[in-house]
């Protein structure tokens, strides 16, 4: 096989996967948490729907949820550009692309660092994955599945 269809098959082959890797997925939909298929590290998460509305780089969720037998709701809109902004719960969050994976590196409102998001979409855009990591040593990570609705 002489160098130019060599050059040729790589570029079939590599092309497609190399822009799979470089597209930001898109979050918007319903989205269930899938408590038995989540590592909640004992996080007492009963239930979790989450609506997210996203238009890179705008991003918008509204999450209802049952923690500790207890509802409660929270929104939050944020941009996807690297800018930090203030949370509603006082802190600062920085958002950004890492290829396809969305991650937030939240502060609290002392301003020391409290934990970083990492959100991927499934290829088929039917799961959402959550990788939540803390600041500190003490509290669990956890590694949320959620369901497209």
């Amino acid at each position: 096989m002489n160098v130019a269809r060599r050059l040729l098959l790589l570029a079939v082959v590599v092309a497609p996967v190399a822009l799979f890797a470089a597209s930001k997925p898109d979050f918007t939909g319903t989205w269930k948490l899938n408590v038995d298929e989540s590592d909640l590290g004992g996080a007492p998460l009963t239930a979790v729907v989450v609506r997210i509305q996203h238009k890179d780089p705008e991003f918008t969720y509204a999450a209802k949820a049952t923690v500790n037998g207890q509802d409660f709701d929270e929104s939050e809109t944020f941009t996807i550009d690297g800018k930090p902004r203030k949370d509603s719960r006082g802190g600062t969050m920085t958002a950004h692309w890492e290829g396809a994976v969305l991650v937030s590196d939240i502060t609290g409102p002392d301003g020391n660092p409290a934990y970083t998001s990492r959100m991927t979409l499934s290829e088929d855009g039917k799961t959402c994955t959550r990788d939540y990591v803390p600041a500190d040593d003490q509290t669990p990570k956890r590694h949320e599945i959620y369901e497209k609705q």
